[in-house]
Parts: structure tokens; C-alpha cells; sequence
């Protein structure tokens, strides 16, 4: 009986632990409301993930953006990856599903929004 009392406590304590680290490094970030795939701030492509992943611009290669065209035409919503390749070769890949409500709702406003800040963008219609 103490031992399931004891994970349960263990399992809420964790839980807990969990979910302050997702909503502390979350409100780091001003510009994430409404942002879609990823928004710009301090000099930072951030990825708007559960947590946001912060990218330096001097760190980019480029930018790719890989959707379907089709689903652009004919649907509400949309699914995206988006690749950012950096400058030593490593890949950080985000889905994202993409509804036209967003800031940068569409691949083509979000590559206006990345040349914009100077970055390299390769749109992929797979």
C-alpha cells in the first residue's frame, strides 16, 4: 500500500515538475501567441514548439519549407515542415499543422517574413 502511495506522489511530483518547466520556458517568449510554425525574437528564429527552440540567425544556413501544394488550394488547413539547416550541418525538423488564422499563414508569407530577416529559404512542394 505505501509503495503505490509513494508512485502515485513520485508520478504527480514529476508530473507537476513537467509541466511548470513547459509553461516557465514558454512565457520566456513574448511573440508566441498566434505565432504558426515559428516567430523572431532576439535576433532568434524560434520554433513554436511545445517548447520554443530558439535558433541564432548567425547559426542558419537556410530555411526549408516542405508542404503540399494541393492541400494550399483545396483545404482550411495544412500540414508543414519546416527544416532549419545550420551552418554545421545539423537539421532541427518541426511539424506543423497550419491553419490560415496564423501571423505568417502561409508558406509564402512565411518566406517573405524569413528573406525579410536576411535568412536563405527553400520552399519544397512535395
Amino acid at each position: 500500500m505505501q509503495f503505490i502511495i509513494f508512485q502515485w506522489v513520485f508520478f504527480t511530483v514529476s508530473l507537476g515538475v513537467i509541466l511548470y518547466f513547459f509553461v516557465y520556458k514558454r512565457s520566456k517568449f513574448k511573440n508566441r501567441s498566434g505565432a504558426g510554425a515559428f516567430f523572431f525574437e532576439n535576433d532568434c528564429l524560434v520554433l513554436n514548439t511545445g517548447v520554443p527552440y530558439p535558433i541564432s540567425f548567425d547559426e542558419i544556413e537556410r530555411v526549408e519549407l516542405h508542404y503540399h501544394q494541393r492541400e494550399l488550394d483545396r483545404q482550411w488547413s495544412y500540414g508543414l515542415w519546416v527544416w532549419v539547416v545550420r551552418k554545421s550541418g545539423q537539421t532541427k525538423k518541426v511539424y506543423y499543422k497550419g491553419y490560415r488564422t496564423a501571423k505568417l499563414a502561409l508558406p509564402s508569407d512565411m518566406k517573405a517574413a524569413l528573406e525579410e530577416k536576411g535568412l536563405r529559404v527553400v520552399m519544397v512542394d512535395q
